[in-house]
């Protein structure tokens, strides 16, 4: 074979081969312009999915840790209102005597109404871990 038929044939070669390819492409682009809401819908669908998962498994770690603290928030508080409660009432028992008149008869009044309502304060904050705990016991699949 001669040298100019060479190139000429590979020459020609390379032009079918090229056109060839540049109609793949077209096809190829004009396939994804047709397929790109399906594409965008599918991978919007999947970082919601996403972001629905990693929220469940968050809450599912954290929830447990979140729910036990406020309980115990709860209680902590409590028995601080009832050392306070405590602290007033043994004022109140200090001027027992002065409850009807006296020189201390006022301030065995205000020891009497902050030592009900620190007591108040203990009652409810005891009270309302209790009722979280049952809230939450009744959430729980098993009832444990």
């Amino acid at each position: 074979m001669k040298p100019d038929r060479v190139g000429r044939r590979l020459g020609i070669g390379v032009r079918v081969a090229s056109g060839m390819l540049r109609d793949r492409a077209a096809q190829t682009a004009e396939t994804v312009r047709q397929d790109a809401p399906a594409y965008a819908a599918r991978g919007k669908n999947a970082v919601e999915g996403a972001k629905r998962g990693a929220k469940r498994f968050g809450e599912s770690i954290w929830g447990p840790f979140v729910h036990a603290g406020s309980v115990l928030w709860l209680e902590i508080t409590g028995l601080f209102f009832g050392l306070f409660s405590l602290f007033f009432a043994q004022g109140v028992y200090r001027l027992r005597a002065d409850w009807r008149s006296g020189p201390g008869h006022q301030h065995f009044l205000m020891y009497a109404v902050v030592a009900i309502v620190f007591m108040y304060f203990a009652v409810s904050s005891f009270y309302r871990a209790n009722r979280k705990q049952r809230q939450r016991k009744a959430q729980l699949p098993d009832g444990n």
